[in-house]
């Protein structure tokens, strides 16, 4: 059985605290940011991650990025690992930000402005995690979900109770490239030591689901609850263009704090 729809509109909304305390408890399907960034700022942090330390995922759509990914880590390597690479990632986004702006700080600035408690980067043993990692890809990504208590239940941010993603988007497609959430939260059952299915997800999972669809536009920061099932269609791009983005996870910790990860 699918789980009960939560949504109580289908709307896009600005970003106040009871906003966000919505969007954290799944009660509305997405915050937009609007003009984030100048149309000057996009086109030189795209520029600028076109220049970075561009790498591919091991999956059948190209998809590039810079930084690292937490959930890379989550079974096949350990925390020691993960922690060790952050500093080399963080260096490698961070000369993107030299050669541009850093969106990973403006976005905890605008969240520090509304929320009554802590927002920083993530820890784990007093070390921080690593948070915005740069993709650039026009091909689609498929049915997935993000939820740390089920993905990453040995680490820190296993204890969350809302997981929310932000992306920035630097550059758009001529066309295509639509994002559609979801709301059907994901609940598997895991068994012990299992690694649950989270990509490439059978559609049943959002069968009779409300979905909200969002389109990328350059300058805005989205953010939408990543505990519903959500896919990225392909697009075409412009002549030299791609989908540039930046983004990370937000997870509301047991003290009400957030913590940033990607």
């Amino acid at each position: 059985m699918n789980p009960k729809p939560t949504w109580i509109d289908s709307e896009e909304h600005p970003l106040t605290q009871d906003n966000l305390r919505l969007l954290l408890d799944n009660k509305i399907p997405a915050i937009r940011l609007k003009a984030f960034a100048t149309p000057d700022e996009s086109r030189s942090f795209a520029a600028a991650a076109k220049r970075g330390n561009m790498q591919y995922y091991n999956v059948s759509d190209r998809i590039g990025y810079i930084g690292l990914a937490q959930y890379q880590y989550r079974w096949s390597k350990t925390k020691e690992e993960f922690l060790a690479d952050v500093p080399k990632a963080r260096a490698d986004v961070e000369q993107v930000f030299a050669d541009s702006f850093d969106p990973v700080q403006r976005v905890m600035a605008q969240l520090r402005a509304v929320w009554p408690h802590p927002v920083d980067v993530a820890r784990e043993a007093g070390q921080p995690y690593f948070a915005g990692i740069i993709r650039s890809t026009s091909d689609k990504i498929d049915l997935h979900v993000d939820w740390a208590p089920v993905n990453s239940p040995d680490y820190a941010i296993g204890a969350i109770d809302g997981q929310l993603g932000w992306n920035f988007f630097a550059e758009e497609l001529a066309s295509g490239g639509h994002t559609t959430v979801h709301n059907s939260p994901w609940d598997p059952v895991v068994g012990p030591g299992e690694i649950p299915k989270s990509y490439g997800l059978e559609r049943s999972l959002i069968e009779g689901a409300p979905a909200f669809v969002y389109r990328p536009t350059a300058g805005d920061v989205v953010i939408f609850n990543t505990r519903n099932p959500h896919e990225i269609a392909p697009g075409t791009t412009e002549p030299g263009g791609s989908r540039v983005s930046i983004g990370s996870f937000i997870g509301r910790m047991p003290d009400g704090s957030l913590a940033m990860w990607a």
